[in-house]
């Protein structure tokens, strides 16, 4: 028990949330159950004491306390304290004045450290529509970043705004009346259920590292503000945060975007006008006059409206300080509603430095060998703020988003609903791709913080020769395909990082991994699978002549998959040489662990919470659920206990056993996957060195935000 000695001032504690001027100038917690705030004046020292609803597994744990500068936290828990009867809920007592905290231990906890501000923030024009902020990251653990922005000349910002980084997802219905096979879709998802929308604008704090960058001039950048008015002077703050607790800002960046030769489209205007205004006496009428014509410099303004049977074909070719660009009016919504039988789709660049920011397509195709509905052929383009899908859920004719080219941008698009759910209309899941990568062309290539929803296929595809391109940030979900695969030779040296997965294959009765790794050496970090019907990781060298020698597995968080880690024997023993699986927590899987086939010595499966739980949520740590060298026969055809495999296993197994414990994530319920300040996994990781993106560097804790930073990259 703790002895608590204070001399308390009766006062009454706020009722509701505080603004920002609170979360700068004092201390707030929101309690998450009743919503209310409970807080202090920087002036007061002053102590709450919070039951906590307990993990299972946790009962004996100890009561903990936890200080700060300016106040004293006393988090107990819930051992012989009791709760709201049947109720759940979190009580929390506060008491105000000087307060002495003793423990039996002698021992305190430092409280979270509140975040600082960034310390400075640069804003850089890099055309009429987008400006790219930089900034340092702060020196002591946050959770994140939020942005925000303000124009006295953009009506959409007149105030303060948090910029949103990813694109909301939304739910779908299948037509019945669409027949392939002689069968008809009926799965339908109209509540969006199988999508993950994040609760709050953050952005994660990895985005100040190396790897962050612009590809089309390939300078760094930490986030992207897309969609802006030309010569618009706007301005930005940053502030950290971590929980609910807020830095203070940083200093305002100011800039004005580039002053573009502007041209209209409107479906009000007519081809034959001169496009220099939005009305129907200069505007032009279709897309495909207006992209095609404007030159390197220029911006075409797309106004409100349907652009039906239409397509932007863009042949420009550019330069990063001259761009051309075709950009929805601000606040306007523009959809292309085509309906083609060529095999390209309504959106082409086949240019270099060309852009396309704001549009929404929604088109259908009769072409019996399939088309892509943006297909990006050019070098240092990018796709912003787009919108892609096909008219009609199911489709089968058309994919999504194809890139050939290099140095290409996809940056907080909505790229969704490629293929059927429906088996006997899909096969294996073997049709549907929304995102591909698809060639040696393809490389050097930015997809950053999009949402990639429902490939009956998968959601991100990386074939033959696709190399040394970056998945950042990402949302993948839907309940359909895979998340992301790369497959055959050649594709490799590509980093997955920071990527939220969410009901992989819930919908469908196909096998789909999370992720699929059949080609390396590829990178996987910092990603989040939740709920992954079947397995969380493949790793399957499928076609001859390929390996996944040299893949790195580190630091993720599998949350409730199937089972974790599945490697084949496809190509024999040393086409699996040096594979890493290391510092990720598998937690609450529903089968085996792991079903790997072959007995290859030089893979390193270490320092791991491979963790199962029975119905009711009690952990298992002693079940055995390790398949190593299935292909073996005998003993090795049967799962063994995590101990076991660390001993009789190792090589590949160690360090493992001792860690399979409940993470103690911040809050499994809202799918936050910080791991809390009482968790043992808090500097139980190792050191990774990898050559391609970055090595480890300081303390590693396990999990997706377990890494404190990367060293430079190549």
């Amino acid at each position: 028990m703790h002895a608590v000695v204070t001399q308390p001032k009766k006062q009454a504690l706020p009722n509701s949330s505080p603004g920002p001027a609170d979360r700068v100038f004092g201390w707030r917690q929101v309690d998450p159950a009743t919503g209310k705030a409970y807080g202090l004046d920087i002036n007061d020292i002053g102590w709450i004491m919070e039951k906590q609803p307990q993990d299972p597994g946790t009962e004996d744990a100890p009561p903990r306390l936890v200080v700060s500068s300016v106040r004293y936290f006393a988090i107990m828990h819930e051992a012989n304290m009791g709760m709201h009867a049947g109720t759940g809920k979190k009580t929390i007592f506060a008491f105000w004045g000087l307060v002495a905290v003793l423990s039996c231990s002698g021992s305190l906890l430092p409280a979270q450290p509140r975040p600082e501000g960034a310390l400075s923030l640069t804003a850089a024009v890099k055309g009429p529509n987008q400006i790219n902020l930089t900034w340092p990251a702060v020196s002591n653990s946050v959770d994140g970043y939020l942005v925000e922005i303000q124009s006295d000349a953009d009506s959409r910002y007149s105030s303060y705004t948090e910029l949103q980084p990813i694109p909301r997802a939304g739910g779908y219905t299948c037509n019945a009346s669409v027949q392939r096979n002689g069968g008809s879709c009926n799965i339908s998802d109209p509540s969006g259920a199988h999508v993950y929308n994040p609760p709050t604008n953050g952005i994660p704090y990895w985005v100040t590292e190396p790897t962050y960058i612009d590809p089309q001039d390939g300078s760094p950048a930490q986030f992207i503000a897309w969609g802006l008015k030309p010569n618009t002077s706007y301005n930005f703050r940053v502030r950290s945060y971590s929980g609910n607790t807020f830095g203070s800002y940083s200093v305002v960046a100011t800039a004005t975007t580039a002053n573009y030769a502007v041209r209209y489209v409107s479906p009000k205007g007519k081809d034959s006008n001169d496009g220099t205004g939005p009305d129907s006496a200069h505007a032009w009428l279709t897309l495909a006059h207006g992209s095609s014509t404007i030159r390197c410099g220029q911006e075409l303004i797309v106004m409100a409206g349907s652009y039906a049977n239409d397509d932007i074909t863009m042949g420009q070719s550019c330069t990063a300080g001259n761009k051309a660009i075709v950009m929805v009016n601000p606040s306007d919504i523009a959809v292309m509603t085509s309906s083609r039988s060529t095999n390209e789709g309504p959106i082409i660049l086949r240019g270099n430095y060309v852009v396309v920011d704001g549009i929404t397509s929604l088109s259908s195709t009769a072409d019996p060998g399939g088309s892509f509905d943006a297909v990006i052929y050019g070098n240092h383009d990018a796709l912003l703020n787009v919108n892609i899908s096909p008219a009609v859920i199911p489709s089968f004719l058309q994919s999504g988003v194809q890139i050939n080219g290099d140095h290409t941008l996809i940056y907080r698009s909505y790229l969704h609903d490629y293929g059927s759910p429906d088996a006997t209309q899909n096969p294996g899941g073997n049709g549907g791709f929304v995102l591909v990568l698809p060639s040696a062309a393809s490389s050097n290539n930015v997809i950053w913080s999009n949402h990639l929803t429902r490939g009956g296929h998968d959601v991100s595809l990386c074939l033959g020769g696709c190399s040394n391109n970056r998945w950042l940030n990402n949302i993948m979900d839907g309940g359909w395909g895979m998340a992301w695969e790369a497959v055959y030779t050649g594709a490799q040296d590509n980093l997955v990082e920071g990527n939220f997965v969410k009901d992989v294959g819930q919908l469908i009765t196909a096998y789909k991994p999370a992720f699929e790794v059949s080609q390396g050496p590829n990178t996987l970090r910092r990603n989040v699978v939740v709920n992954s019907k079947g397995v969380a990781l493949e790793v399957s060298a499928l076609f001859a002549n390929t390996a996944v020698t040299g893949s790195l597995i580190y630091n993720n968080v599998f949350y409730s998959p199937g089972s974790c880690y599945f490697q084949s024997h496809n190509q024999g023993v040393a086409a699996y040489d040096g594979v890493v699986f290391a510092n990720n927590i598998c937690y609450k899987f529903k089968g085996d662990a792991t079903a790997i086939y072959l007995p290859n010595r030089t893979n390193q499966i270490m320092y791991n919470d491979i963790l199962s739980v029975d119905n009711n949520g009690r952990p298992q740590p002693d079940r055995a659920t390790i398949i190593w060298n299935q292909d073996g026969g005998g003993s090795y055809g049967y799962p063994q206990p995590l101990a076991y495999a660390d001993t009789k296993y190792n090589p590949p197994f160690s360090h493992n056993k001792g860690l399979d414990v409940n993470p103690q994530f911040v809050d499994e319920v809202r799918l936050d996957f910080h791991l809390k300040r009482e968790s043992r996994l808090i500097g139980a990781g190792t050191a990774i060195k990898d050559s391609l993106w970055g090595s480890t560097a300081g303390k590693i804790d396990l999990g997706a935000y377990g890494i404190g930073q990367i060293s430079s990259i190549r």
